[in-house]
């Protein structure tokens, strides 16, 4: 009689769990960009995000109810506002102590962004993954993997299907101009020091796909710092840049620069800026800054 009324009472409460909390998770375990494997007992259901694409990357994953934490500049979208703040993007700014009180089950940055907070987040009993952002094929995949490891794998899937036929769509339009009469794109990343994005970057591969030529194509560094000389002998026909730089290259700061009224890009007005939002993170919405830019450089194909 004890036995049967220890295993009603099992049952019994088997049954008010499930009603509380679903069915039991699965196990879930993928390799993060440190090459360190992750090991989740089910689907993440408490996420901090360390960076402004990954938030997006989230959201757009169906991930967005699990994500309780963010920085400062994560504003996209306008659901992520209201999530807690834990600091700015770099690290130095993150408080590990506000991301430990959200007691998230995972905590997701960028490897060489916030790599270094890996050991006290994990002193303090928190599981750290390095979500990688750096070209298109990774942004895919992180996309796909947020779907697997916390939203919705099938929409997480057809977001990405979506991006890859907009940015084969936006190929398309320009395929038949001949590579060499593209126009030539010098992007700046900073100007002191002066420096551009590198072709193995989503920056350098939204402006490849966008239909132009890459002003430092050839660099091996992926946000290389460079000689005016140098970009003096390339002599680009766009300067392009975040519309967050902008005030660096305004026509009298320009002015103040030696030698470069003598650039072809500023003597015909040809500076060009693009949403810092969109061309300056690796997540989703990178297809609007391919989109964007391809306007500027064709405005009469891609109206």
């Amino acid at each position: 009689m004890k036995r049967t009324m220890a295993l009603i009472i099992a049952v019994a409460a088997a049954a008010i769990a499930y009603a509380q909390e679903g069915p039991p998770r699965a196990g879930i375990s993928f390799t993060d960009e440190r090459g360190t494997t992750i090991s989740l007992p089910g689907k993440a259901r408490r996420i901090v995000s360390l960076s402004p694409e990954l938030t997006e990357i989230l959201f757009a994953a169906g991930a967005g109810d699990a994500v309780v934490g963010v920085t400062t500049y994560c504003n996209y979208p306008a659901e992520a506002t209201s999530r807690a703040k834990i600091g700015g993007f770099s690290a130095k700014t993150i408080s590990v102590e506000a991301i430990v009180a959200l007691k998230p089950d995972l905590v997701v940055g960028g490897l060489s962004a916030h790599g270094q907070l890996a050991p006290q987040l994990e002193r303090a009993g928190l599981r750290f993954a390095a979500i990688p952002t750096r070209d298109f094929a990774s942004v895919y995949a992180s996309i796909e993997l947020a779907g697997r490891i916390a939203g919705d794998e099938a929409k997480a899937g057809a977001i990405v299907a979506a991006m890859k036929a907009r940015v084969a769509a936006i190929r398309s339009r320009t395929a038949s101009i001949p590579v060499a009469d593209r126009p030539v794109v010098f992007w700046e990343t900073w100007d002191e020091p002066l420096m551009s994005a590198g072709p193995g970057t989503f920056t350098g591969q939204i402006i490849e796909a966008a239909g132009a030529r890459n002003c430092f194509a050839d660099s091996t560094a992926d946000w290389p710092v460079i000689s005016f000389e140098a970009l003096l002998a390339r002599d680009p026909d766009y300067i392009m840049a975040a519309d967050s730089h902008g005030e660096a290259l305004t026509p009298e700061r320009l002015a103040r620069r030696p030698g470069w009224n003598s650039l072809s890009a500023v003597k015909a007005g040809r500076i060009v800026f693009i949403d810092g939002d969109i061309s300056s993170r690796g997540g989703p919405r990178f297809v609007d800054a391919i989109e964007s830019m391809a306007r500027a450089l064709y405005p009469d194909a891609l109206r």
